[in-house]
């Protein structure tokens, strides 16, 4: 009971800050806190997915598995999730946030962005993380986005575009949510830069799709950069 009771002050919360920045329908908010609340009961996942990499008019398709687990922060700002890509093919490859750091290894690049003194890393870090917890509020209100909400016979589809002059290293998002489970299925980035990622979660390099591991053990060492 105080669990539920905590979820739906965040929400409350939450959706405030939305309001200040663009109105919101009961119906949309509605859809928004069941997102929220369902993914609260989600505290780790395992899941292979497929990584279309479009850029300069090319594509490039990578295939991996994807590890998560939720985090409570120390304090407002910091990471709400640890998430671990690591590819099988190309093999190698990787992108990893965690409590610290932000690790890019894909397409050839070797960075690794400290929180510390790199802030928007985390941003961009916790941009992924709240789209893995349902978290659209967060979104919202911390990339500084408007939103327009969806569906299809078996998804909840939000896209997001960041305001004109709010740089934040992205400038659009869209993501599926499964109406059945609130589990994110399909998530798209679109960076300034005009690179696009697109995930889609459970899907294998001959597009079979595989149900995601649920709130399984999840060994840390996926989190860091060996």
């Amino acid at each position: 009971m105080k669990k539920a009771l905590t979820i739906l002050i965040l929400s409350l919360v939450s959706a405030t800050c939305l309001l200040q920045a663009q109105s919101i329908s009961a119906a949309d908010s509605a859809v928004f806190n069941k997102l929220l609340a369902s993914n609260q009961k989600y505290h780790s996942l395992k899941t292979i997915f497929r990584h279309e990499l479009i850029k300069k008019n090319t594509s490039q398709m990578r295939f991996g598995t994807l590890y998560y687990k939720q985090v409570s922060p120390n304090k407002k700002g910091d990471i709400e999730a640890l998430i671990s890509m690591l590819y099988d093919t190309p093999k190698g490859e990787y992108y990893i946030i965690n409590k610290t750091n932000l690790y890019n290894g894909i397409d050839g690049h070797k960075l690794n962005f400290s929180y510390r003194f790199v802030p928007l890393m985390k941003l961009l870090g916790n941009a992924v993380a709240w789209a893995m917890n349902g978290d659209i509020y967060s979104i919202c209100s911390n990339l500084q986005t408007d939103y327009t909400l969806t569906s299809d016979a078996n998804h909840h589809i939000v896209a997001l575009s960041v305001k004109k002059g709010k740089n934040k290293g992205i400038t659009r998002m869209l993501m599926k949510y499964s109406k059945k489970t609130g589990l994110i299925e399909y998530l798209e980035i679109e960076e300034k830069l005009g690179i696009t990622h697109k995930y889609s979660m459970g899907l294998d390099n001959k597009g079979t799709f595989h149900q995601p591991q649920i709130n399984t053990t999840i060994n840390a060492s996926v989190f860091t950069l060996n």
